[in-house]
């Protein structure tokens, strides 16, 4: 509208590109002139429905500028001599006239933005980076598209998290290979852009091209390609990333942009190890784990200062203890970690993984929270962070504010199914059973095969009293978890014998024969809550609370537990936690 208005103002006189500029960003403004200008043009020729061969309203004129070709109407006021201009009545009704004349034109205005610029989510634009395409036909070459796709998802998310929401890595690489169209993709998503991608890798260079559509019409809005050396590959994602913040116009501020503009050169190979390791641990496996920690490793020996390896090393270890004892994993994360915020502390997964460290392991409660706050603020779509403090809000009591963060999550990463599970868990602490058992039935029926959903499902039917129910969901559980045919019969058994009494009791005898190794105190102290053993149910939660069981840190909150929080013992136990007492 500013850039139509300024060429209609000048009807018949050429506008230069760098007035332009001026008019609409200002001479100080950072922005990719280029891009806007001819984007800013489409558009007024979409709406006109001008053709830019045989132009009836803007003609270009290569190299230079615009100009507006199309007959200009001044208002009859100004077309009239001095002495035949209003008098003062006159004036007034003109002035009435034309003021009820500029609230038509501003609805007209306003009815247009309304259509044009994209619905928002809580004020926000919301956008979605679909999966890269990998054009080297090489399926082994997956870990850089996926890389790169993830790559493009940080980088948009840090653009400004204010007005430009971006949808996580899980709910955006569950469309790899999809045949669905754009329309549903967006409604499915619920976001008003789609970036569309693909990327070939050959040698030491990266093609890559690049285009942005608007969900509402499927127009496209923009597109580019880019041929770059390698090391610059980092250089590039923040050049896409801004083209893509005007394009939605986002208004930067200066510290916005500096933080846009870190792109340090990166050396290829270890750029390489990274989006390898970052390939295999968003497997979620044992083996993906130690497979991407070594690309970590490898990632940080060819570059000692690359940062960002340090944080997916950091990641491995929190996230896959994979053969290591709890406490020496954390001590290796905690140690990269803070090397990855030595070398760069704009990095918010960092932060995310000491934030995990101090509330599972250190029980430092203040500290825990602190480190969320600052990953969630550096990285807003991180829904790892906010998955994991929607569970450290849990685990204070402080249950509202826990559903906050828990949606936040879920805007951004609508269709994972750990997500989705999370709500379920949330549903189930604040026992509100008849919200939970919807939505792990929901989770269910995307993923039938997922443990935790059926277990906790358990839960919620145990504590509605749905005791058939709740007995078949644990059932599946366990049959998913790897206990024997040999051991699901006599569950049966003991629950057909005696009741969900016999069931637990037979449950409990399971665990305490298995290996020493494998038993979480924290858990058989859940099974002897539910059977009313009090005594051994402390006693096994002393167990837990001497070993650091990382269950403890949802005892406060665990219905397993409810029938114990009348017992001394119990404020004495949150007491020596240093958790505020129920």
């Amino acid at each position: 509208m500013e850039l139509l208005t300024l060429l209609a103002s000048k009807s018949g006189q050429l506008v230069s590109r760098e007035e332009i500029i001026e008019k609409l960003w200002g001479k100080e403004t950072f922005v990719d002139s280029e891009q806007g200008i001819n984007t800013a043009i489409r558009k007024i020729r979409n709406a006109l429905k001008d053709d830019p061969d045989q132009p009836r309203f803007i003609e270009t004129v290569v190299g230079k500028g615009y100009r507006f070709v199309a007959s200009v109407t001044r208002p009859v006021e100004e077309q009239l001599p001095v002495s035949a201009r209003a008098s003062p009545s006159r004036h007034k009704r003109l002035l009435l006239t034309g003021s009820c004349a500029l609230i038509v034109l501003l609805a007209v205005a306003y009815l247009g933005i309304r259509y044009f610029r994209p619905r928002t989510t809580n004020g926000r634009t919301m956008l979605a980076v679909l999966p890269f395409q990998n054009l080297t036909g090489n399926a082994d070459q997956d870990y850089f598209s996926d890389g790169l796709t993830e790559e493009m998802i940080t980088e948009l998310g840090r653009l400004d998290p204010g007005q430009l929401g971006v949808i996580a890595r899980t709910s955006a690489m569950s469309y790899k290979h999809s045949s669905k169209g754009i329309g549903q993709i967006g409604r499915e998503l619920g976001v008003d852009y789609v970036l569309e991608g693909s990327a070939r890798r050959e040698g030491g260079r990266v093609r890559i091209t690049a285009q942005l559509i608007q969900v509402r019409d499927q127009s496209h809005v923009w597109a580019a390609e880019y041929d770059r050396q390698m090391q610059s590959v980092l250089q590039l994602q923040t050049e896409v990333a801004e083209a893509i913040g005007n394009e939605v116009r986002l208004k930067l501020t200066p510290a916005q942009r500096v933080l846009v503009a870190h792109a340090p050169m990166v050396n290829p190979e270890a750029y390489e190890d990274y989006l390898k390791g970052r390939y295999f641990i968003e497997k979620w496996t044992e083996e993906g784990t130690r497979v991407g920690r070594e690309y970590f490793k490898s990632a940080i020996q060819k570059d000692p200062n690359y940062a960002i390896a340090y944080a997916g090393l950091a990641d491995s270890y929190v996230w896959g203890r994979v053969g290591l004892p709890p406490g020496e994993a954390l001590r290796r994360a905690k140690t990269a970690a803070t090397k990855a915020l030595a070398l760069d502390d704009t990095l918010g997964e960092p932060h995310a993984a000491l934030a995990q460290i101090r509330f599972v392991n250190d029980w430092d409660w203040a500290g825990a929270e602190s480190e969320f706050k600052r990953a969630i603020e550096l990285n807003p779509n991180d829904t790892n962070a906010l998955h994991k403090y929607s569970h450290y809000l849990l685990s204070m009591g402080r249950i509202e504010e826990s559903y906050v963060v828990s949606k936040r999550a879920l805007e951004h990463d609508p269709v994972s199914p750990t997500m989705q599970l999370h709500l379920g868990f949330h549903y189930l602490t604040a026992r509100q059973y008849d919200l939970a058992i919807p939505q792990y039935l929901k989770v269910l029926q995307t993923d039938p095969s997922l443990p935790d959903a059926h277990n906790q499902l358990a839960v919620a039917y145990r504590q509605k009293g749905l005791i058939d129910q709740s007995v078949g969901e644990y059932l599946q559980a366990e049959s998913l978890l790897g206990t024997t045919p040999e051991q699901i019969t006599e569950l049966k058994a003991a629950y057909a014998r005696a009741g969900m009494r016999g069931f637990w009791l037979t449950v409990l005898e399971f665990t305490e024969a298995s290996e020493q190794s494998r038993i979480s105190p924290y858990q058989v102290a859940s099974y002897c809550a539910i059977l009313k053993k009090n005594d051994e149910a402390f006693e096994w939660l002393e167990k837990a609370y001497e070993a650091h069981d990382p269950g403890m840190v949802a005892i406060k909150t665990d219905s397993d537990f409810d029938s114990l929080h009348s017992d001394t013992r119990f404020p004495d136990l949150l007491r020596r936690m240093r958790l505020p007492t129920l």
